[in-house]
């Protein structure tokens, strides 16, 4: 390899790294804003069965509701969740 082909090639190699690290950063900010609501409100978090519940208020019925193989996915669930009874 050429000094030329090799600049090149650390050229694009480090260009990758800092778009990746660029795309951990925006994965990082959009989880703490995804998850500021929940910290906000601090809805109840419990095992359901198999599943993760998220509810913010009395019952399914009247509350806001999400559910999540984990308690990830359950948050993510309540926060669209939330989404759409606004």
């Amino acid at each position: 390899m050429t000094p030329e082909e090799l600049a090149q090639c650390e050229s694009s190699q480090r260009q990758h790294n800092e778009r990746m690290a660029h795309q951990d950063r925006m994965f990082t900010l959009v989880q703490i804003a995804e998850y500021s609501l929940f910290a906000q409100l601090k809805p109840k978090l419990v095992q359901d069965g198999n599943q993760w519940c998220v509810l913010y208020g009395e019952d399914l019925q009247s509350g806001i509701a999400g559910f999540g193989d984990t308690p990830y996915k359950a948050v993510m669930d309540w926060t669209k969740q939330w989404d759409k009874k606004l």
